[in-house]
């Protein structure tokens, strides 16, 4: 019935009326997500639900340079990383995830039924992504990660070489 009310408020959304999208990579990564901030029209705060299965992990273990982020635990228990730290999580455990890499973060779910939780953000672009693990780093600019992906301008995962400002200018 929510959904019947609200149809006419473009800045309301029910979570029944999302459609799940999978991520998934090879045995070890795999969750479903939802978002709500495209839906919503929201434009400087970000929040997906999140369902991830058993013995799997979110996404890889990453900071943010420009974003903030938060997981709000909804159901379930699991492993929280953090600064290379493993934290046991549980359903009502707010997590804070200030910018830079004491906050490199994870989820990892080590129980046997689905860990169901939000994750809200600022959605300041453009981004820079890294991932203390790979070595690797990525560049998002055009739309924050988890905004709309129309406008994304650039999108990019790399590893990167050390150069001097003037390297390559002559």
């Amino acid at each position: 019935m929510s959904g019947d009310i609200n149809k006419a408020v473009n800045n309301i959304v029910h979570v029944d009326d999302l459609e799940w999208r999978e991520v998934s990579h090879g045995d070890k990564f795999h969750l479903f997500g939802k978002s709500f901030t495209v839906p919503s029209g929201a434009r400087e705060l970000g929040c997906g639900f999140f369902r991830l299965p058993p013995g799997k992990r979110s996404f890889p273990e990453h900071y943010h340079m420009a974003n903030e982020e938060a997981i709000y635990i909804l159901k379930g228990e699991g492993t929280h990383i953090c600064g290379g730290k493993e934290h046991i999580v549980r359903e009502g455990n707010f997590i804070s995830l200030p910018r830079g890499e004491d906050y490199s973060h994870q989820m990892y779910n080590h129980s046997d039924e689905d860990l169901e939780y939000l994750c809200m953000s600022t959605m300041k672009e453009p981004e820079v992504v890294l991932y203390p693990k790979s070595g690797k780093m990525g560049v998002l600019a055009g739309s924050a990660p988890g905004g709309d992906p129309a406008n994304v301008a650039i999108r990019k995962f790399f590893y990167p070489q050390e150069a001097g400002y003037f390297d390559g200018e002559d």
